[in-house]
Order: structure tokens, then C-alpha cells, then sequence
């Protein structure tokens, strides 16, 4: 196992390749053949073993600076490290998890990683296995690094444990999941990672008032247990329930454990002086098979269109929702107007994938705020 410990240079027939999804990935042969096909080496892997991706794709731009909660910026997406030794915890939390690894650090002395991953629901959309990585598992961490340098929070794409199973966190999980047609647009939902991809770089390409981009620099939320409204509520990759009557459409979103019900009026006008709220006020009717909701009377928002980019009292969406051909999908779309800080409407649309496998978090697992400023000790200096 002496070799396993060797950089890639001095390995040969290493190689570094690119997924069909385009992003970089450390070619997992090597990790089976000469990392988990025997007994651990408990020394750090090649100390840092670094690995240049490609140019960020516009969404994956977006995706750096403002998710779940606290800015991306801290780790360097265009390196990636290698991390072997065993499960020391997993902090099963939100809005992010976190997962310590027992290693041994480049001054040859015992050490704890403690590495970053999405919300809980998040991950279990992506097919997250929490029991599969208990205390004491052997394990190889593939990590973006702190830009603040050793010792400090990591970012976890993906773990894969001696079986060679690989477990996803910020890397999108590579199985084929197989879905199963809805007979409504009643039923739970979700984007996958591509869709949320997708509806961030779409936002990415909002265009917003130099007023916007003023407030979005001062980045007033980052850190913060909140549930912003559509369109950012939407796009997130986490469970989302819809329940269809006569009189009203119920869209209960579970946010990174906290939890959002949107009630959408049918067949109504919105009254006369309403009183604004973080959501709204929601009416909607059928075009043929599609839902199309329309909401006004939001709360000025300092992330009300997401990412700590604000939106107005005057902001006004249009939402329309309806089953792809093959009925696995739902298409949403959403167009944004506000006269403050949008120079024109908005539009981005995303698909949902129906998972009717998927549950609601339980209260234990609400966004903490504690948990939600941990990465703050970890910020480069």
C-alpha cells in the first residue's frame, strides 16, 4: 500500500480525466486498485495532491459565490486534494454537514479534517447514504481546499469507501436513477443537480440595476438560517410537496429543514390592500394541463431574488408548472419583474424530477443557526 501514498507525478499510469458532466474527476481505477484494494495507509495522501479543472462553466460562477447559506469563496473549486484515513464523526445537520476525517497531516502527526456538505435533504436527493460512512470507516475524501491553507474546513465532493462505493456530497451522485410517472402534478419533487445548475446560471444572467449588484456585494445574508422566496426557493435541490384541490394548490417546500407552505388561491382575483408578506400573496388557474401561478405583495427582501441580491415591493412573479411528455419531469418556469432592482423581467426555467421516495425533514433536523455560522472559524485569514 506504500505506493498509494505516492503524488501523480511519481505515479505512473495516473491520470486525471473528465466526466461526461464536464467536470474533473480523479480517475476512480486508481482509487480501487491501489487505494481500496487493501488495508489503509493512514499517512495523508500525497500530502496535497492537487488537480487543475477546467474553466467554470456561468453556472458553476454563480454556484461559487452564495449557496446554502455562506459563501462558496473560502474553497478553491480549481484544485482538488485527496484525503485517506477513517470516519472519526458525521454531523448530520443543517444547513450543511459535516464529516471528520481521521488522518495523518503533512507534519506526520495524527490529525482531524473536518469537511463541508450540503443540507441534509439535498443530500438525500442525490442519494446520500448516512449509514454507510459510520465511525471508524475507511475512507478516501476527494475535497476542494481552503484557500486559508491546511487545517481548515474543506469542501467534500464525494467519499468513497472500501467497497468502492462512491458517496456523493457537492459532486453529483453518478447513478442512474430510474423514475417513475406521476399521474398529476400532485406528489414531491425535486430538481436534481443538474437542474439546479441550470437555474442558478440563469440567475447568473439576471439583469440587475447597479442598485442590485450594491446590496449583493455587501452579501448582507450570508451566514443566515432564511428561507428566501421564489425564484431561489424553487431551484434549490431539495424536496418540495404539491397537493391539488378545487379551491387552493398547497406547495409545502422543505428548505434545509426549515419548511415553507405556499397557498395559491384558484380561480381568484388578489384583494384589495393586501398586507405584504416573505411569500407573498399567490393566485393561480389551469391552461389546459399547466398551473399558472401569479403572486404580488412581497416583503422587500434582501435576498428576494436570491443570493443576496434584493428585491422590491414591487416584485411580481408568474409561474407556470406542468408535466413533461414522459410525465417523470415536471417543468417549472418563473419570470421575475421588479422595477428597482431588475432593468427588465426575468425568466429562467428548470425540471423537477418526480421522488415520491423522498420524505419531509423531521423537526430535529431544522436549519440551525449555529451550524449555519461554523464556517466562519474556517475563512482564510
Amino acid at each position: 500500500m506504500g505506493e498509494a501514498v505516492l503524488t501523480w507525478q511519481e505515479k505512473p499510469g495516473c491520470a486525471v480525466r473528465l466526466h461526461e458532466d464536464g467536470l474533473p474527476a480523479i480517475d476512480r481505477l486508481f482509487f480501487i486498485q491501489h487505494t481500496l484494494g487493501g488495508p489503509f495507509d493512514m499517512r495523508f495522501l500525497a500530502k496535497t495532491i492537487l488537480v487543475l479543472t477546467l474553466v467554470l462553466t456561468m453556472a458553476a460562477q454563480f454556484f461559487t459565490p452564495v449557496f446554502a447559506h455562506h459563501s462558496q469563496a473560502m474553497f478553491d473549486q480549481t484544485q482538488e486534494i485527496i484525503i485517506e484515513g477513517t470516519v472519526h464523526r458525521f454531523d448530520w445537520v443543517n444547513p450543511h454537514m459535516y464529516l471528520i476525517v481521521a488522518t495523518t497531516g503533512p507534519d506526520g502527526e495524527p490529525a482531524l479534517v473536518e469537511g463541508e456538505g450540503l443540507a441534509i435533504t439535498q443530500a438525500l436527493v442525490d442519494g446520500l447514504n448516512r449509514d454507510a460512512l459510520k465511525p471508524g470507516t475507511p475512507v478516501v475524501m476527494r475535497a476542494n481546499p481552503n484557500r486559508g491553507g491546511w487545517g481548515k474546513q474543506v469542501r467534500i465532493l464525494d467519499v468513497t469507501t472500501r467497497d468502492g462505493e462512491i458517496h456523493p456530497f457537492y459532486k453529483e451522485s453518478n447513478r442512474n436513477r430510474r423514475l417513475t410517472p406521476a399521474q398529476s402534478l400532485s406528489g414531491r419533487w425535486a430538481p436534481n443537480r443538474a437542474g439546479i445548475g441550470a437555474g442558478f446560471g440563469a440567475m447568473a444572467q439576471f439583469p440587475l440595476t447597479p442598485a442590485a449588484r450594491e446590496v449583493q456585494a455587501r452579501m448582507i445574508d450570508d451566514g443566515l438560517c432564511i428561507a428566501e422566496p421564489v425564484p431561489f426557493l424553487a431551484i434549490l435541490d431539495e424536496m418540495r410537496e404539491i397537493a391539488i384541490s378545487d379551491d387552493e394548490v398547497i406547495i409545502h417546500f422543505d428548505n434545509s429543514g426549515d419548511h415553507v407552505i405556499r397557498t395559491i388561491h384558484m380561480n381568484a382575483e388578489h384583494p384589495a390592500n393586501l398586507q405584504p408578506a416573505n411569500h407573498g400573496h399567490s393566485v393561480g388557474w389551469w391552461e389546459g394541463d399547466t398551473l399558472v401561478i401569479d403572486t404580488v405583495a412581497y416583503t422587500p427582501n434582501s435576498s428576494g431574488l436570491g443570493g443576496s441580491v434584493p428585491s422590491s415591493a414591487g416584485k411580481h412573479t408568474i409561474e407556470r408548472l406542468a408535466l413533461t411528455e414522459e410525465r417523470t419531469r415536471l417543468r417549472y418556469q418563473i419570470t421575475v419583474e421588479d422595477p428597482v432592482y431588475l432593468t427588465e423581467p426575468a425568466t429562467l426555467a428548470q425540471q423537477w424530477d418526480h421522488r415520491p421516495d423522498i420524505d419531509f425533514s423531521p423537526a430535529n433536523e431544522a436549519c440551525d443557526d449555529e451550524v449555519a455560522a461554523r464556517y466562519i472559524d474556517s475563512l482564510p485569514d
